[in-house]
């Protein structure tokens, strides 16, 4: 018994200090700032926050590359330290509204209705 606690422990803080964990965690951060900020409702907040921390985990170390280009900062800013968070913040703040954005166009082009 002793052990099987042992083990989850360490799964637990190991998950906890995952790149990935720690980018979704600042991701949900910025979509929950994106629902802050526009004033949207309990639904619709919560999806931003899901997507926000699912966009920046599944982009990792590539959000800060698009980042830098799109704000045409020197490469060296790339691996500069305690960015990767700053870039899941600002990819969890937009990353839901682009979504949001491609998906009205496509039902708009195929004459389909937003339920």
């Amino acid at each position: 018994m002793n052990d099987d606690t042992g083990f989850v422990a360490t799964v637990l803080r190991d998950l906890a200090a995952s790149t990935a964990v720690i980018l979704a965690a600042w991701g949900a951060l910025g979509g929950a700032t994106n629902a802050l900020t526009t004033k949207m409702r309990l639904r619709d907040a919560l999806r931003h926050i899901l997507l926000g921390g699912l966009i920046a985990a599944g982009m990792g170390s590539l959000s800060m590359a698009l980042i830098t280009s799109w704000l045409g900062l020197p490469p060296q800013a790339i691996p500069a330290g305690g960015a990767a968070g700053s870039a899941a913040y600002l990819v969890g703040v937009f990353g839901p509204a682009v979504i949001e954005v491609v998906l009205a166009r496509l039902r708009q082009a195929r004459g389909g209705h937003d339920d």
